[in-house]
Protein backbone atom coordinates (compact mmCIF):
# COMPACT_ATOMS: atom_id res chain seq x y z
CA UNK A 1 0.00 0.00 0.00
CA UNK A 2 1.29 3.27 -0.99
CA UNK A 3 1.37 6.57 0.63
CA UNK A 4 -1.51 8.02 -0.96
CA UNK A 5 -3.76 4.58 -0.25
CA UNK A 6 -2.92 4.85 3.19
CA UNK A 7 -3.87 8.62 3.76
CA UNK A 8 -7.11 7.58 2.16
CA UNK A 9 -7.52 4.48 4.23
CA UNK A 10 -7.05 6.62 7.01
CA UNK A 11 -9.35 9.47 6.12
CA UNK A 12 -12.32 6.80 5.64
CA UNK A 13 -11.37 5.72 9.44
CA UNK A 14 -11.67 8.89 10.32
CA UNK A 15 -15.05 9.73 8.93
CA UNK A 16 -15.94 6.27 10.21
CA UNK A 17 -14.57 7.44 13.59
CA UNK A 18 -16.71 10.58 12.93
CA UNK A 19 -19.90 8.78 12.33
CA UNK A 20 -19.38 6.94 15.51
CA UNK A 21 -18.82 9.36 17.52
CA UNK A 22 -22.08 11.90 16.08
CA UNK A 23 -23.91 8.57 16.61
CA UNK A 24 -23.14 7.67 20.10
CA UNK A 25 -23.22 11.02 21.07
CA UNK A 26 -27.05 11.18 19.46
CA UNK A 27 -27.62 7.92 21.97
CA UNK A 28 -26.17 9.77 24.89
CA UNK A 29 -28.58 12.50 24.44
CA UNK A 30 -31.31 10.27 23.85
CA UNK A 31 -30.61 8.25 27.01
CA UNK A 32 -30.04 11.17 28.88
CA UNK A 33 -33.43 12.66 27.66
CA UNK A 34 -34.87 8.98 29.07
CA UNK A 35 -33.55 10.19 31.81
CA UNK A 36 -34.71 13.06 32.71
CA UNK A 37 -38.15 11.63 31.85
CA UNK A 38 -37.93 8.57 34.18
CA UNK A 39 -36.84 11.03 36.79
CA UNK A 40 -39.94 13.06 36.87
CA UNK A 41 -41.94 10.10 36.44
CA UNK A 42 -40.36 8.85 39.30
CA UNK A 43 -40.83 12.09 41.10
CA UNK A 44 -44.57 12.29 40.47
CA UNK A 45 -45.06 8.96 41.24
CA UNK A 46 -42.71 9.46 44.99
CA UNK A 47 -45.50 12.27 45.13
CA UNK A 48 -48.51 10.31 44.50
CA UNK A 49 -47.29 7.21 47.40
CA UNK A 50 -46.33 10.10 49.42
CA UNK A 51 -49.89 11.74 49.13
CA UNK A 52 -51.67 8.38 49.22
CA UNK A 53 -49.78 7.35 52.52
CA UNK A 54 -50.48 10.58 53.73
CA UNK A 55 -54.16 9.85 53.03
CA UNK A 56 -53.93 6.87 54.64
CA UNK A 57 -52.29 7.96 57.79
CA UNK A 58 -55.50 10.54 57.95
CA UNK A 59 -57.82 7.66 56.98
CA UNK A 60 -56.15 5.09 60.10
CA UNK A 61 -56.17 7.73 62.17
CA UNK A 62 -59.74 8.56 61.69
CA UNK A 63 -60.75 5.35 62.18
CA UNK A 64 -58.69 5.33 65.25
CA UNK A 65 -60.33 8.12 66.94
CA UNK A 66 -64.15 6.54 65.37
CA UNK A 67 -63.01 2.99 66.89
CA UNK A 68 -61.59 4.46 70.14
CA UNK A 69 -64.53 7.21 70.38
CA UNK A 70 -67.75 4.77 69.56
CA UNK A 71 -70.29 4.24 72.22
CA UNK A 72 -70.39 0.81 72.52
CA UNK A 73 -67.65 -1.57 73.16
CA UNK A 74 -66.08 -2.92 69.99
CA UNK A 75 -63.09 -5.08 70.05
CA UNK A 76 -61.05 -6.71 66.57
CA UNK A 77 -59.67 -10.56 66.57
CA UNK A 78 -57.39 -11.65 64.84
CA UNK A 79 -57.48 -15.01 62.61
CA UNK A 80 -56.56 -16.87 66.23
CA UNK A 81 -58.74 -15.36 67.85
CA UNK A 82 -56.79 -12.78 69.79
CA UNK A 83 -57.99 -9.66 71.02
CA UNK A 84 -55.67 -7.12 68.63
CA UNK A 85 -57.68 -3.73 69.21
CA UNK A 86 -60.60 -2.61 71.94
CA UNK A 87 -61.95 0.45 72.84
CA UNK A 88 -61.97 2.43 76.34
CA UNK A 89 -65.99 1.21 76.78
CA UNK A 90 -64.83 -2.61 76.66
CA UNK A 91 -62.25 -2.19 79.11
CA UNK A 92 -65.36 -0.28 81.24
CA UNK A 93 -67.45 -3.59 80.18
CA UNK A 94 -65.07 -6.34 81.30
CA UNK A 95 -62.99 -4.02 84.08
CA UNK A 96 -60.02 -5.00 82.81
CA UNK A 97 -57.34 -4.79 79.79
CA UNK A 98 -58.16 -7.50 77.45
CA UNK A 99 -55.97 -6.92 74.47
CA UNK A 100 -53.65 -9.50 73.68
CA UNK A 101 -55.79 -11.87 75.19
CA UNK A 102 -57.97 -15.30 73.92
CA UNK A 103 -61.69 -14.28 73.26
CA UNK A 104 -61.90 -17.94 73.79
CA UNK A 105 -60.69 -17.59 77.38
CA UNK A 106 -62.33 -14.35 78.01
CA UNK A 107 -65.76 -15.28 77.65
CA UNK A 108 -66.05 -17.76 80.15
CA UNK A 109 -64.45 -15.94 82.80
CA UNK A 110 -66.64 -12.78 81.97
CA UNK A 111 -69.84 -13.95 81.07
CA UNK A 112 -72.50 -15.57 83.49
CA UNK A 113 -75.84 -16.01 81.73
CA UNK A 114 -79.16 -16.01 83.78
CA UNK A 115 -82.23 -18.53 82.39
CA UNK A 116 -84.24 -14.39 81.56
CA UNK A 117 -81.16 -13.05 79.55
CA UNK A 118 -83.01 -13.61 76.31
CA UNK A 119 -81.74 -11.57 73.80
CA UNK A 120 -78.83 -10.06 76.16
CA UNK A 121 -76.22 -11.84 77.95
CA UNK A 122 -75.35 -10.81 82.04
CA UNK A 123 -71.81 -10.43 82.39
CA UNK A 124 -70.14 -11.24 85.75
CA UNK A 125 -70.40 -7.90 87.03
CA UNK A 126 -74.07 -7.73 86.46
CA UNK A 127 -74.50 -5.63 83.43
CA UNK A 128 -76.50 -6.46 80.61
CA UNK A 129 -75.30 -6.81 77.28
CA UNK A 130 -75.55 -7.73 73.65
CA UNK A 131 -73.25 -9.11 71.42
CA UNK A 132 -73.07 -8.77 68.05
CA UNK A 133 -70.04 -10.44 65.69
CA UNK A 134 -69.09 -9.60 61.73
CA UNK A 135 -66.69 -11.31 59.84
CA UNK A 136 -64.05 -8.78 57.65
CA UNK A 137 -64.62 -10.14 54.48
CA UNK A 138 -61.64 -11.83 52.97
CA UNK A 139 -59.86 -10.05 56.01
CA UNK A 140 -59.11 -13.05 58.38
CA UNK A 141 -60.41 -12.11 61.66
CA UNK A 142 -63.44 -10.79 63.28
CA UNK A 143 -65.50 -8.06 64.95
CA UNK A 144 -67.25 -7.88 67.91
CA UNK A 145 -69.95 -5.02 69.26
CA UNK A 146 -70.77 -5.49 72.80
CA UNK A 147 -73.68 -2.82 73.57
CA UNK A 148 -74.46 -2.08 77.11
CA UNK A 149 -78.02 -2.45 77.59
CA UNK A 150 -78.31 -2.05 81.57
CA UNK A 151 -79.43 1.22 81.84
CA UNK A 152 -81.84 1.13 78.78
CA UNK A 153 -83.17 -2.68 80.85
CA UNK A 154 -83.31 -0.80 83.84
CA UNK A 155 -85.13 2.25 82.41
CA UNK A 156 -87.81 0.40 81.35
CA UNK A 157 -88.52 -1.58 83.85
CA UNK A 158 -88.63 1.56 85.69
CA UNK A 159 -91.06 3.39 83.48
CA UNK A 160 -93.31 0.07 83.29
CA UNK A 161 -93.84 0.06 86.99
CA UNK A 162 -94.40 3.38 87.17
CA UNK A 163 -97.28 3.09 84.40
CA UNK A 164 -98.48 0.20 85.94
CA UNK A 165 -98.70 2.76 89.34
CA UNK A 166 -100.45 5.37 87.83
CA UNK A 167 -102.97 3.00 86.74
CA UNK A 168 -103.19 1.46 90.02
CA UNK A 169 -106.05 3.71 91.53
CA UNK A 170 -107.98 3.21 88.36
CA UNK A 171 -107.87 -0.15 88.02
CA UNK A 172 -109.05 -0.62 91.46
CA UNK A 173 -111.76 1.20 91.31
CA UNK A 174 -112.85 -0.25 88.42
CA UNK A 175 -111.72 -3.41 90.08
CA UNK A 176 -114.16 -3.21 93.31
CA UNK A 177 -117.15 -2.07 91.43
CA UNK A 178 -117.09 -4.80 88.73
CA UNK A 179 -115.94 -7.74 91.89
CA UNK A 180 -119.35 -5.99 93.66
CA UNK A 181 -121.56 -7.49 91.13
CA UNK A 182 -120.83 -11.46 90.90
CA UNK A 183 -120.05 -11.36 95.02
CA UNK A 184 -123.49 -10.31 95.69
CA UNK A 185 -124.91 -12.99 93.04
CA UNK A 186 -122.28 -15.51 95.20
CA UNK A 187 -123.49 -14.38 98.38
CA UNK A 188 -127.27 -14.86 97.41
CA UNK A 189 -126.69 -18.28 95.60
CA UNK A 190 -124.70 -19.49 98.94
CA UNK A 191 -127.46 -18.16 100.97
CA UNK A 192 -130.11 -20.47 98.94
CA UNK A 193 -127.74 -23.45 99.41
CA UNK A 194 -128.16 -23.05 102.91
CA UNK A 195 -132.10 -23.58 102.60
CA UNK A 196 -132.70 -27.53 103.87
CA UNK A 197 -135.83 -27.35 101.64
CA UNK A 198 -134.39 -26.93 98.40
CA UNK A 199 -134.39 -29.35 95.47
CA UNK A 200 -131.53 -31.38 94.13
CA UNK A 201 -131.93 -29.80 91.18
CA UNK A 202 -131.79 -26.57 92.32
CA UNK A 203 -129.03 -26.83 94.80
CA UNK A 204 -126.94 -28.18 91.45
CA UNK A 205 -128.02 -25.33 89.70
CA UNK A 206 -127.02 -22.65 92.48
CA UNK A 207 -124.19 -24.31 93.31
CA UNK A 208 -122.96 -23.93 89.22
CA UNK A 209 -124.45 -20.32 89.76
CA UNK A 210 -122.15 -20.16 92.61
CA UNK A 211 -118.87 -21.14 91.21
CA UNK A 212 -119.49 -19.05 88.10
CA UNK A 213 -119.45 -15.70 90.45
CA UNK A 214 -116.52 -17.37 92.09
CA UNK A 215 -114.28 -18.19 89.06
CA UNK A 216 -115.06 -14.55 87.57
CA UNK A 217 -114.04 -12.84 90.53
CA UNK A 218 -111.05 -14.99 91.08
CA UNK A 219 -110.26 -14.37 86.99
CA UNK A 220 -110.55 -11.10 88.09
CA UNK A 221 -108.07 -10.50 90.99
CA UNK A 222 -105.97 -12.78 88.76
CA UNK A 223 -105.66 -10.12 86.19
CA UNK A 224 -104.90 -7.51 88.76
CA UNK A 225 -102.11 -9.33 90.55
CA UNK A 226 -99.94 -10.34 86.75
CA UNK A 227 -100.97 -6.79 85.75
CA UNK A 228 -99.22 -5.24 89.27
CA UNK A 229 -96.36 -7.43 89.53
CA UNK A 230 -92.79 -5.57 88.98
CA UNK A 231 -91.88 -7.52 86.00
CA UNK A 232 -92.66 -10.80 84.76
CA UNK A 233 -89.27 -13.28 85.10
CA UNK A 234 -88.57 -14.88 81.64
CA UNK A 235 -86.83 -17.96 82.89
CA UNK A 236 -87.82 -20.67 80.98
CA UNK A 237 -86.64 -21.63 77.34
CA UNK A 238 -89.43 -23.61 75.59
CA UNK A 239 -89.55 -25.22 72.49
CA UNK A 240 -92.47 -23.94 69.81
CA UNK A 241 -93.90 -27.28 69.05
CA UNK A 242 -94.32 -28.42 72.96
CA UNK A 243 -95.57 -24.62 74.03
CA UNK A 244 -98.42 -25.14 70.95
CA UNK A 245 -99.07 -28.26 72.20
CA UNK A 246 -100.32 -27.12 75.64
CA UNK A 247 -102.04 -24.12 74.22
CA UNK A 248 -103.85 -26.83 72.31
CA UNK A 249 -104.70 -28.43 75.13
CA UNK A 250 -105.34 -25.77 77.66
CA UNK A 251 -108.19 -23.91 74.43
CA UNK A 252 -109.68 -27.73 74.24
CA UNK A 253 -110.17 -27.56 78.26
CA UNK A 254 -111.59 -24.32 78.46
CA UNK A 255 -113.66 -24.23 74.98
CA UNK A 256 -115.08 -27.81 76.60
CA UNK A 257 -116.13 -25.68 80.22
CA UNK A 258 -117.54 -23.36 78.23
CA UNK A 259 -119.65 -25.28 75.76
CA UNK A 260 -117.92 -24.18 72.60
CA UNK A 261 -116.07 -25.47 69.51
CA UNK A 262 -112.74 -24.25 67.98
CA UNK A 263 -110.78 -25.22 65.22
CA UNK A 264 -106.88 -25.62 65.52
CA UNK A 265 -104.16 -24.97 62.81
CA UNK A 266 -100.55 -25.33 63.89
CA UNK A 267 -97.67 -25.46 61.37
CA UNK A 268 -96.01 -29.18 61.89
CA UNK A 269 -92.23 -28.04 61.53
CA UNK A 270 -92.49 -25.78 64.51
CA UNK A 271 -88.78 -25.91 65.67
CA UNK A 272 -87.99 -22.94 66.91
CA UNK A 273 -87.22 -21.84 70.91
CA UNK A 274 -89.28 -19.29 73.45
CA UNK A 275 -87.54 -17.59 76.21
CA UNK A 276 -90.40 -17.08 78.54
CA UNK A 277 -92.99 -17.53 81.42
CA UNK A 278 -94.89 -20.33 79.83
CA UNK A 279 -97.55 -20.60 82.63
CA UNK A 280 -98.35 -16.35 82.35
CA UNK A 281 -97.85 -16.44 79.08
CA UNK A 282 -100.47 -19.53 78.40
CA UNK A 283 -102.86 -17.71 80.91
CA UNK A 284 -102.38 -14.28 78.50
CA UNK A 285 -103.37 -16.58 75.28
CA UNK A 286 -106.40 -17.95 77.49
CA UNK A 287 -107.45 -14.32 78.69
CA UNK A 288 -107.91 -13.90 74.41
CA UNK A 289 -109.68 -17.34 73.52
CA UNK A 290 -112.19 -16.82 76.98
CA UNK A 291 -112.99 -13.04 75.28
CA UNK A 292 -113.35 -14.61 71.99
CA UNK A 293 -115.42 -17.80 73.39
CA UNK A 294 -118.16 -14.32 75.02
CA UNK A 295 -117.97 -12.22 71.95
CA UNK A 296 -119.13 -15.56 69.77
CA UNK A 297 -122.03 -16.23 72.47
CA UNK A 298 -122.48 -19.61 70.23
CA UNK A 299 -122.29 -18.24 66.77
CA UNK A 300 -119.46 -20.01 65.59
CA UNK A 301 -116.32 -22.10 66.74
CA UNK A 302 -113.17 -19.74 68.10
CA UNK A 303 -110.21 -20.04 65.26
CA UNK A 304 -106.85 -20.68 67.08
CA UNK A 305 -103.68 -20.99 64.95
CA UNK A 306 -99.94 -20.75 65.41
CA UNK A 307 -97.03 -20.23 62.96
CA UNK A 308 -93.73 -19.50 62.83
CA UNK A 309 -92.50 -16.60 60.20
CA UNK A 310 -89.41 -14.48 59.76
CA UNK A 311 -87.78 -15.50 63.29
CA UNK A 312 -91.08 -14.74 65.02
CA UNK A 313 -93.92 -17.06 66.89
CA UNK A 314 -97.66 -15.49 65.70
CA UNK A 315 -100.52 -17.00 67.35
CA UNK A 316 -103.51 -15.49 66.26
CA UNK A 317 -107.39 -15.95 68.25
CA UNK A 318 -110.59 -15.31 65.85
CA UNK A 319 -113.98 -14.95 66.76
CA UNK A 320 -116.91 -14.77 65.06
CA UNK A 321 -118.97 -12.74 67.26
CA UNK A 322 -120.48 -9.14 65.89
CA UNK A 323 -116.83 -7.20 65.40
CA UNK A 324 -116.31 -3.23 66.55
CA UNK A 325 -116.24 -0.58 64.68
CA UNK A 326 -113.18 1.61 64.80
CA UNK A 327 -114.48 3.90 67.95
CA UNK A 328 -114.89 1.43 69.94
CA UNK A 329 -111.18 -0.54 68.80
CA UNK A 330 -109.79 2.39 69.93
CA UNK A 331 -111.55 2.46 73.19
CA UNK A 332 -111.17 -0.84 74.11
CA UNK A 333 -107.32 -0.22 73.86
CA UNK A 334 -106.78 2.63 76.10
CA UNK A 335 -107.84 0.14 79.04
CA UNK A 336 -110.33 -0.21 81.56
CA UNK A 337 -112.87 0.21 78.58
CA UNK A 338 -114.50 -3.14 77.53
CA UNK A 339 -117.70 -4.45 75.16
CA UNK A 340 -118.78 -6.95 77.94
CA UNK A 341 -121.96 -6.98 80.62
CA UNK A 342 -120.13 -7.44 83.66
CA UNK A 343 -116.12 -6.89 83.27
CA UNK A 344 -113.00 -4.30 83.62
CA UNK A 345 -111.52 -3.91 80.80
CA UNK A 346 -108.33 -5.15 82.64
CA UNK A 347 -107.50 -8.78 80.44
CA UNK A 348 -106.77 -6.71 77.53
CA UNK A 349 -104.11 -4.61 79.38
CA UNK A 350 -102.66 -7.76 81.08
CA UNK A 351 -102.65 -9.50 77.84
CA UNK A 352 -100.38 -6.49 76.71
CA UNK A 353 -98.46 -6.16 79.60
CA UNK A 354 -97.31 -9.91 79.37
CA UNK A 355 -97.15 -9.46 75.62
CA UNK A 356 -94.07 -6.42 75.95
CA UNK A 357 -92.91 -8.27 79.16
CA UNK A 358 -91.79 -10.93 76.25
CA UNK A 359 -90.51 -8.58 74.02
CA UNK A 360 -93.70 -9.25 71.68
CA UNK A 361 -96.10 -7.15 69.89
CA UNK A 362 -100.22 -7.22 69.99
CA UNK A 363 -102.38 -6.26 67.67
CA UNK A 364 -106.45 -6.53 67.46
CA UNK A 365 -108.40 -6.75 63.87
CA UNK A 366 -112.30 -6.06 63.81
CA UNK A 367 -115.14 -5.25 61.80
CA UNK A 368 -118.76 -4.92 62.60
CA UNK A 369 -120.12 -8.33 61.66
CA UNK A 370 -117.39 -10.29 61.14
CA UNK A 371 -115.74 -10.92 64.33
CA UNK A 372 -112.33 -9.93 66.10
CA UNK A 373 -108.97 -11.33 65.43
CA UNK A 374 -106.36 -10.89 68.59
CA UNK A 375 -102.72 -11.77 67.37
CA UNK A 376 -99.31 -12.23 69.68
CA UNK A 377 -95.85 -12.39 67.95
CA UNK A 378 -93.09 -13.52 69.65
CA UNK A 379 -89.88 -13.48 69.25
CA UNK A 380 -88.19 -16.42 68.63
CA UNK A 381 -84.84 -16.85 69.98
CA UNK A 382 -83.55 -19.96 67.92
CA UNK A 383 -83.74 -23.17 67.06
Amino acid sequence: MNKDEEIAHLREAFLQFEETSRTLQSSYEELQREVRQLTAQLQVAEQAKQEEESKNKVLLKQFQQLFWSMPVGVLLLNAEGTVVMSNPIVERLFGERILGGSWSQIVPKSFRPQKDDGHEVTMVSGRRVRVETSSLGDVPGQLIILVDLTETYSLQRQLAHHERLSTMGKMVAALAHQIRTPLSSAILYSGHLEKEALSEDMRIRFAGKLSDRLNNIERQIRDMLIFSKADVKLDEKVSTKAFSELLQERVAELAGQKNCGFTWTAHESLKGMLQCNQEVLIGALLNLVSNGIEASKGVGPIDVSVQERSGQLAISIKDHGQGMSEDQMQRVQEGFVTTKQHGTGLGLMVVKAITRAHHGSFSLESHLGTGTTATVVLPIIGS
